[in-house]
């Protein structure tokens, strides 16, 4: 009879432990749920039961906080190497954009100094070092064409006064030829009117 009791004692404390164990268990996945890794922590060691010095934890929380904790490292290096790789691919196209950036301001300098420079005889010259010759040869042409007109104006004006100068020459040698012809006509008359007067008679 003792025995029987001992057994059914036994079989009900048994139960006891069995169902207080499943119902902390229960307990530590539910909790562990919607806690963070360091209020697991807490809260596993407060549900631990003290001996002396000791913390006895359950196993089952146990097994919850590791798996856990393997569950949120698995997922920390997963988003560490996702941000690895997304820095990579960053750093890429930051050398890609600084290389493009490169090319586009030399393409840009390039286009201020040919707007900025022209070619004269092969040689690239500053616009304004170009803008100066341009204007210098202009008024060195305009300086040229005044002198070349004045000199052709003048020498026109020598013409003129010469083909003047020469119509009165040719004028006055007509005349002086006119004279002399009258002259000469005149004298030949008095020659012959002389040789008349003066003819020995026979």
């Amino acid at each position: 009879m003792k025995r029987a009791f001992s057994k059914y004692l036994f079989f009900c404390l048994f139960l006891t432990v069995s169902s207080g164990l499943s119902a902390q268990t229960t307990s530590f996945k539910s909790a562990f749920d919607t806690l963070s890794i360091q209020e697991q922590f807490d809260f596993l060691y407060k549900r631990s039961n003290t001996y002396e010095q000791y913390k006895v934890m359950s196993i089952s929380g146990y097994m919850d906080l590791k798996a856990n904790l393997i569950d949120s490292v698995s997922m920390y290096q997963q988003n560490a190497n996702s941000h690895i790789q997304e820095i990579n691919t960053l750093k890429e196209n930051l050398i890609a954009t600084n290389t493009q950036i490169e090319k586009l301001e030399k393409e840009l300098n390039d286009t201020k100094n040919s707007k900025d420079s022209m070619s004269l005889l092969g040689i690239e010259v500053s616009k304004a070092s170009y803008n100066a010759i341009m204007w210098g040869l202009i008024i060195g042409l305009a300086v040229v064409a005044l002198v070349l007109f004045s000199l052709y104006k003048r020498g026109h004006q020598v013409v003129k006064e010469t083909k003047t100068r020469l119509g009165e020459v040719q004028e006055d040698l007509e005349s002086l030829r006119k004279n002399a012809l009258v002259r000469e006509q005149k004298l030949a008359r008095e020659l012959m009117d002389y040789k008349l007067k003066h003819k020995p008679n026979r």
